[in-house]
């Protein structure tokens, strides 16, 4: 996981695709910022719609809000 968060930190220009609440999309990363602990958040752009999410999030592949999430590094 440490390895992941570190690519991700540096990942800003990387795509990342999933479905967030039933609804397909692909964006890319356009920031990352770290949260309390050790955790990262990054934002994702798709046209006109903004992701803000977590980086355990994007490593487990989802939560309750997402799924089948992947980061192209």
């Amino acid at each position: 996981m440490n390895t992941f968060m570190n690519a991700l930190w540096n990942a800003v220009g990387s795509q990342v695709s999933g479905i967030y609440n039933q609804e397909p999309f692909l964006g890319t990363i356009t920031s990352t910022r770290a949260m309390y602990g050790t955790d990262i958040q990054v934002t994702v752009e798709d046209g006109d719609k903004m992701y803000l999410i977590d980086g355990t999030t994007l490593y487990e592949g989802g939560n309750r809000s997402y799924s089948n999430l992947h980061v192209y590094f």
